[in-house]
């Protein structure tokens, strides 16, 4: 039986400024905790003064779900959320104190998932986008224990690499918490004050060119247009990619649509796939007969427009319910 999502009244155990523009938040909520993954999301409710009205979704920066030991409160039954001020919202937000609750509505949507065989994991991240992959990379190295000791298993566990992407030194988050698990992450800023100069996607572009990656798998947050932008490299390399789609929300049940993506539909994505191409004269007469019936041959071959058998087909699909994680190959990229 299905037991969640739960609205919960979370504990804040901590809460505190980790950059210029960003957050650290961590609640205590064992019921939202025990079921969590990394790319899922919660909908928090800012105050119980109903302003704002909507609630604000928050992706997993780490997940510490109930253990059958009893450990220390901040450890157990624990979701971290961060969060960059970027409206009233979250402007409001930086005024919630330690021990305060909060409503929460979760878990919600699907996270990232693993695919069979792989061997390498490269994780990309643009700002705050770090943030819901720290859990993941956590996930696939799976660590655990009150030491946070890595307990890799060589043969199921991937070989995990980090890219982090951002404007200047102060938004580059999650150095520490990525290094505590052993790996050392690759930074890039657009400004160079810290890292490489450049963007996340150069470090990716360099990372696949120089060492090569078979077998590995992409997972991006971040921008659109970053996004879209590893979307694009793994592609030019067949990698699968996975992307978590930052949307605006409003409900994260799928009542208010306002979620809603274009997505690839999967008869055209898979027909494209496998390189399936027909004579132009055979899709003349395919669509001819589906949309005019029995009109004279001569009278079709005037009207026939052959674009529209070339235009990709999509439909709508919601982040909160489909997503928020989605194949990047799924997406249809504007």
């Amino acid at each position: 039986m299905k037991t969640y999502p739960k609205e919960v009244k979370a504990r804040i155990l901590i809460h505190r400024r980790i950059a210029a523009d960003y957050f650290r938040l961590r609640l205590l909520c064992p019921e939202i905790a025990r079921f969590a993954q990394p790319g899922q999301f919660i909908m928090l409710r800012v105050n119980e003064l109903r302003d704002p009205f909507l609630r604000r979704p928050f992706g997993f920066s780490r997940i510490f779900p109930p253990q059958e030991k009893r450990a220390r409160p901040e450890d157990e039954g624990v979701l971290e959320i961060c969060y960059q001020i970027v409206g009233r919202g979250t402007s409001l937000m930086t005024q919630l104190r330690e021990g305060q609750r909060l409503d929460i509505l979760g878990p919600l949507g699907n996270g990232f998932w693993a695919k069979e065989g792989q061997k390498g994991a490269i994780l990309v991240g643009g700002g705050i986008g770090i943030a819901p992959l720290i859990s993941w990379a956590e996930k696939l190295h799976k660590v655990g224990g009150k030491k946070k000791r890595l307990t890799r298993n060589s043969e199921e566990a991937p070989e995990v690499f980090v890219l982090i992407g951002g404007k200047s030194r102060d938004k580059i988050l999650g150095i520490r918490e990525i290094k505590k698990m052993g790996l050392d992450p690759q930074v890039a800023t657009e400004d160079g004050s810290m890292g490489l100069p450049g963007l996340a996607t150069d470090l990716l572009e360099r990372e696949l060119l120089t060492k090569g990656h078979d077998s590995t798998s992409l997972y991006a947050c971040g921008p659109m247009p970053m996004l879209a932008r590893v979307a694009q490299i793994a592609d030019q390399f067949d990698l699968p990619c996975q992307v978590l789609m930052e949307t605006r929300m409003a409900c994260g049940v799928g009542a208010c649509l306002g979620c809603a993506l274009k997505v690839k539909e999967r008869a055209f994505r898979e027909m494209a796939q496998i390189g399936v191409s027909r004579p132009e004269e055979e899709k003349e007469e395919m669509i001819a007969e589906s949309q005019w019936g029995k009109m004279e041959k001569e009278n079709q071959k005037e009207i026939f427009i052959p674009v529209i058998a070339e235009a990709p087909t999509f439909r709508y699909a919601l982040a909160c319910k489909e997503g928020p994680v989605f194949e990047a190959r799924d997406i249809l990229w504007e």
